[in-house]
């Protein structure tokens, strides 16, 4: 579906009850971009090869990957033998991460912070955004100020941010990066498109302070788990959000421990 001039979210029938990932489809004068490819499940690959032949099959300049999760990479393989063979691009940083999980795949083309790509009447940067893996990458036009992050900005809610795949640290620090990208527009990997940027980026680094003020005030009553932290500060959670939760806390605890102001024993943190 055209979402906006030369900008598709592609989206296959089977992923609406199963949770969607946006995949999308950015077409210029002289050719097209993909931004994420979905989940490799049967059909869905199929459907999007399709759309892009609908559209005339305009020449495939890349496949952008904005990092190593399988519904971002899925079906980057099945597009790329069908569609002339583009490269697939992700950063120097997420490589080694992505070709480890492709294995029928590689990146062709790793970038780094800046690079660009243009598509005739469009000019695409691509943009080092760590944080929610240690090589995120985001895509800006610069033209129109559209910037399609992946997930570290969701439509909704916020993203997960797990121990030893990104950090805290520096997913705030690509809020602030983003922030001076000064957006028009976030086209997220997950969720509904969202209107207002600058909001959303504010909203997301407080929840983040938030979140931390409320874990130090978890530990002030004393010495506890992630687990119990997460058993006070969520509720309601099912088992697979309960272990997400706990993974953002402890990522949390990661930060605050560089900082020295949270000490570890064992799997009980307390105030230093």
């Amino acid at each position: 579906m055209e979402i906006a001039p030369g900008i598709h979210n592609v989206i296959a029938e089977k992923e609406m009850a199963s949770g969607v990932t946006n995949t999308y489809l950015i077409v210029g004068r002289t050719g097209a971009l993909w931004v994420d490819t979905g989940w490799d499940r049967p059909g869905e690959g199929q459907a999007r090869i399709d759309y892009w032949k609908k559209l005339g099959s305009p020449p495939l300049r890349g496949i952008a990957v904005t990092h190593r999760h399988p519904p971002h990479w899925g079906n980057a393989p099945a597009i790329q033998k069908a569609c002339g063979g583009p490269p697939i691009i992700a950063t120097y940083q997420e490589m080694d991460a992505m070709n480890e999980r492709m294995k029928v795949a590689k990146v062709d083309r790793p970038v780094r912070d800046g690079e660009t790509l243009s598509l005739g009447n469009m000019t695409i940067e691509f943009v080092f955004a760590p944080g929610h893996t240690y090589g995120s990458l985001a895509v800006f036009i610069r033209e129109s100020r559209a910037l399609f992050t992946g997930d570290t900005i969701m439509g909704v809610g916020t993203s997960v941010v797990n121990p030893g795949e990104g950090e805290i640290v520096l997913f705030l620090q690509t809020m602030e990066k983003f922030l001076r990208y000064n957006p028009s527009v976030i086209y997220p990997g997950q969720g509904p498109v969202v209107k207002d940027p600058h909001a959303k980026i504010h909203e997301l680094i407080h929840h983040r302070h938030e979140r931390e003020e409320q874990i130090l005030g978890q530990l002030k009553q004393g010495p506890k788990t992630a687990e119990q932290m997460v058993a006070a500060l969520y509720t309601g959670l099912s088992e697979r959000l309960t272990n997400l939760a706990k993974n953002q806390v402890k990522s949390h605890l990661i930060k605050l421990q560089n900082e020295e102001k949270v000490a570890a024993n064992g799997e009980t943190y307390r105030l230093k």
